[in-house]
């Protein structure tokens, strides 16, 4: 029996990109993506929206257009996204206390903790009290009251820590106390639907048929959960050692902070909302003077972040360029990486965004060489 010959490139690129489609063509040739996509918005407009490769390899099913994909930690500029709506809307105050809008996350210090520490990652909740068993990060209402009755790990407000696991649940949490709605519903209401975007928080039958195998040469959760006391060892607990992320708990969840699933057209769509100043093709998803405030520095860690290991810049919910997460020239250019290599980024002077997806995951807590060589070769295409 003759093995099918891998998928080439499919889509589209206007010439202006026409390195960064060959780079990404040779990438899916040489072996470096096994299946992945890309797409870029230039000026609020598509000019690049290429595809290519496995969704599964061992299945040998090709990448498609629709194809999406676990996002990991894009997620997290989604929800953030979700959150600025309530505040461009007069719902919530970025300088108000948590607890004035979820009384009961006030308990064991907490109730001097702002509304913009959920965004910019200095609420110091970067892991919680309770023991988590395997599986229990798929339960949205253990979740929460595991935040609720935690303290502080340490003086909230002062230095960032990277929320890895709870930043879905802090800020999502603080969303449905205040709209009543969980995050696949308010994803599909107030962020995907109105603006045309691929990407879902806990998905349907339809949505999962069309997701990428996600590919591990090692088991993630293993290789970062290997001193439980640590910081990023505490912040992992909930997951099994070998956590399979192609499973009905990690498709089905509302895991803000990592089970996005989409494509790199909704990411790249999403960044050139925010590179626009909120508004994209006549949708406002939220005013200028509110997205200027989202995508602006907030603060950056005390030498090393405790879970991604490097420094860090935030905005608020968003990440800033810097030397682990490159967003080309421009040092206020701002996005959010995913665990594996998912990545999404814009650029509001230069009116740009950029969406990665790719399905074999890369180690490491950085852009990692396939990611960088690709927003490399964006800029230079400029």
């Amino acid at each position: 029996m003759t093995k099918t010959s891998k998928p080439g490139l499919a889509g589209t690129a206007d010439d202006k990109f026409s390195d960064l489609r060959d780079l990404f063509s040779e990438m899916l040739g040489d072996g470096r993506e096994v299946g992945a996509a890309i797409a870029v918005y230039l000026d609020g407009k598509p000019v690049v929206d290429l595809w290519g490769g496995w969704a599964d390899p061992k299945t040998e099913r090709p990448w498609q257009q629709d194809t999406i994909v676990s996002t990991f930690s894009v997620s997290k500029a989604m929800v953030s996204t979700l959150g600025h709506r309530l505040a461009d809307q007069g719902l919530i105050d970025y300088d108000k206390p948590v607890a004035d809008y979820w009384p009961a996350f006030g308990q064991n210090g907490k109730d001097q903790i702002l509304v913009r520490h959920l965004f910019d990652h200095r609420c110091a909740i970067c892991f919680v009290d309770q023991k988590l068993e395997p599986g229990d990060l798929y339960d949205w209402e253990l979740m929460i009251g595991a935040v609720e009755k935690t303290a502080p790990n340490w003086q909230p407000g002062v230095k960032p820590g990277y929320l890895n696991m709870t930043y879905g649940y802090l800020l999502g949490g603080l969303i449905e106390k205040v709209n009543g709605k969980r995050l696949g519903r308010a994803m599909r209401e107030d962020l995907a639907g109105p603006l045309g975007m691929d990407f879902h928080f806990s998905l349907t039958g339809e949505e999962k048929v069309r997701c990428a195998t996600v590919l591990q040469d090692d088991y993630l959760v293993s290789r970062l959960s290997t001193d439980e006391t640590s910081v990023i060892g505490r912040s992992m607990q909930g997951f099994a050692e070998n956590e399979d992320f192609n499973s009905e708990g990690w498709r089905s969840g509302q895991v803000g902070s990592g089970q996005g699933h989409g494509n790199a057209r909704a990411i790249a769509r999403h960044f050139a909302m925010l590179a626009g100043g909120g508004t994209l093709e006549n949708v406002m998803i939220m005013s200028h003077e509110t997205c200027k405030q989202a995508i602006t520095f907030q603060c950056e860690s005390d030498g090393v972040d405790p879970i991604i290991g490097s420094p860090v810049r935030f905005a608020l919910g968003y990440e800033l360029n810097n030397e682990t997460f490159p967003m080309g020239p421009n040092p206020r250019a701002f996005g959010h990486w995913g665990a594996g290599g998912s990545f999404g980024l814009g650029d509001a002077d230069a009116n740009i965004s950029f969406g990665y997806t790719p399905n074999h995951m890369q180690q490491g807590m950085e852009l990692g060489a396939r990611g960088g060589a690709l927003v490399a070769a964006l800029f230079d295409c400029l």
